[in-house]
């Protein structure tokens, strides 16, 4: 009965995750899987002819300076082993997972896979739960569910849903007492690394755990935890080979230099946004997982905790970011947390009716299952309460407007438009099919002579900006003569996107420019 509800609880959370799912390729995480999933079904497809990069003849010829870095889109950068190609600064995990679906349906098929991997989240936080009993599995299972963060991320297709899944899925496989479920985790270690190279330590967790496991022999041990390592490794070497092929070396990634990305000055401000955030968004009740050590001593217990803190170390001294949806960096191991709640929450009721009479055990028993169901049913409804209060549910309408002013290019565009624009760099070119040039990477002497050199060459110029896009246009462009936008734009699609058409610029002077186009 509990495995049935839990299932019509994944069931209902796919339903939500397509019900209020962006399904947009938009912003750079959401464009850079979209866009690698595309060449990896390629690949699928035509594994003979295909490319994982393409090359871009215009940012091999054109003559300003890095002319290759202002064809790189969002969620991109140039690529060192290819000339003229971009490669994406993402782990390839996701685009991985979403390749064969764009290969058998198109890239609209894409946005598929996240809803799955967030079912497949609540099922294995279900098992891990489980390890402390059944009602522990339920009521973790409905809390992850419920977690503002979770409900946050299942809707955009994005890395940190499958992550947490394919974690969590380790660890349900690696708790197990049966024989060959060590390998089973380390294949899901290594989808989990694919998804998130920087979290490998997570594996050596558990790893560990299986190593020490204090009921199973010592042979037994090595032998699991030998089987683990390995299965392990071969997401470690896939993700090698990947950054080799994309960046020329095995170490190497498109997210920039190690020093500019880590900072021990950014350890105390993690450390009080990660807390800051994790309360709020899950109530200070949260905490009772630290009692979870003292409650529940034992080598799951210490697992489980010590993935979570392993989880934050690896984003403490990282990039300090003030939006609360950044607590995503620790989604992979909250629902173990949640896990240890609930099942300290469960020991403390259990010990508070031990002291009945011996004839009334089930009457406690009871009453300890109802104290928990009613937390766990208090703490949903303000987790999503928390979640709607985070527009989790109005994402889509959001991030609409990519997909609308994308679409817009590609049906009222020329085919030979070249789009200045950096925000929407992605989504022009995934739903209007034109070439892209990131505005903000070009020279600031080179705005004039780059339109001009384009328009020689027989393409058509727009600018397309988005809020404060526009000002740091004008400012960044404040002495050419189309830096200033001095004329109306071609449109303004959804009240928040403009379009400038460069060639407008003298008709609008002599009068004879053609109105703006109001799209919703």
């Amino acid at each position: 009965m509990r495995g049935f509800a839990v299932a019509l609880l994944a069931v209902a959370t796919i339903g939500v995750a397509i019900r209020w799912g962006s399904f947009v390729a938009g912003g750079s995480d959401s464009y850079c899987y979209i866009h690698q999933a595309q060449r990896w079904a390629d690949v699928l497809r035509n594994p003979f002819s295909a490319r994982l990069q393409v090359v871009e003849p215009l940012a091999l010829e054109a003559p300003w300076p890095d002319a290759p870095l202002t064809f790189a889109p969002v969620g991109h950068v140039p690529s060192t082993t290819v000339a003229g190609a971009i490669a994406p600064i993402c782990p390839s995990g996701l685009a991985l997972a979403m390749a064969p679906l764009v290969a058998l349906a198109g890239p609209r098929a894409a946005f598929a896979v996240v809803p799955l991997f967030g079912a497949l989240l609540i099922l294995a936080t279900y098992v891990v739960g489980s390890r402390f009993g059944a009602r522990v599995g339920v009521a973790a299972a409905v809390l992850a569910a419920a977690s503002p963060i979770f409900l946050y991320q299942v809707v955009q297709p994005m890395s940190d849903v499958p992550a947490a899944a394919l974690w969590t899925l380790a660890v349900a496989w690696a708790t197990s007492t049966r024989r060959h479920q060590a390998v089973l985790a380390g294949l899901a270690t290594s989808g989990a690394v694919l998804m998130r190279p920087n979290l490998l330590p997570l594996g050596f967790v558990i790893g560990l755990f299986l190593l020490f496991r204090p009921e199973r022999t010592w042979r037994g041990r090595t032998a699991a935890a030998g089987a683990y390592a390995a299965a392990s490794a071969v997401g470690c070497i896939a993700v090698a080979l990947i950054q080799w092929s994309f960046f020329g070396s095995p170490l190497a990634w498109g997210y920039g230099s190690v020093d500019s990305l880590f900072s021990t000055a950014n350890i105390p401000v993690n450390a009080r946004s990660f807390l800051e955030w994790l309360m709020a968004g899950h109530t200070p009740a949260i905490a009772l997982a630290l009692l979870a050590p003292i409650l529940l001593p034992g080598a799951l217990t210490a697992m489980l905790l010590a993935m979570f803190f392993v989880n934050a170390m690896v984003y403490l001294a990282y990039v300090a970011f003030p939006e609360w949806s950044y607590l995503r960096f620790l989604l992979p191991t909250i629902p173990l947390l949640l896990v240890l709640m609930v099942a300290g929450v469960d020991a403390l009721a259990g010990r508070a009716f031990m002291v009945r009479p011996v004839r009334r055990n089930y009457v406690d028993a009871a009453a300890a299952r109802m104290i928990v169901a009613a937390l766990t049913i208090a703490l949903a409804v303000l987790f999503v309460r928390e979640a709607q209060d985070r527009q989790a549910f109005r994402l889509h309408r959001l991030e609409g407007r990519f997909e609308r002013a994308g679409r817009y290019v590609g049906e009222r565009l020329p085919s030979n438009a070249v789009v200045f624009t950096a925000w929407h760099s992605g989504s022009v070119r995934f739903y209007g099919d034109r070439t892209t040039i990131v505005w903000d990477a070009l020279d600031e002497a080179w705005l004039d002579r780059a339109v001009e050199y384009l328009e020689r060459r027989g393409y058509e110029p727009y600018f397309m900006f988005e809020g404060q896009e526009e000002r740091r246009f004008r400012e960044r462009f404040r002495g050419s003569r189309l830096g200033a936008l001095d004329w109306p734009p071609a449109a303004e699609i959804v009240s928040q996107v403009r379009l400038y058409r460069p060639a407008d610029q003298e008709a609008y002077r002599r009068g004879v420019a053609a109105p703006t186009e109001y799209v919703r």
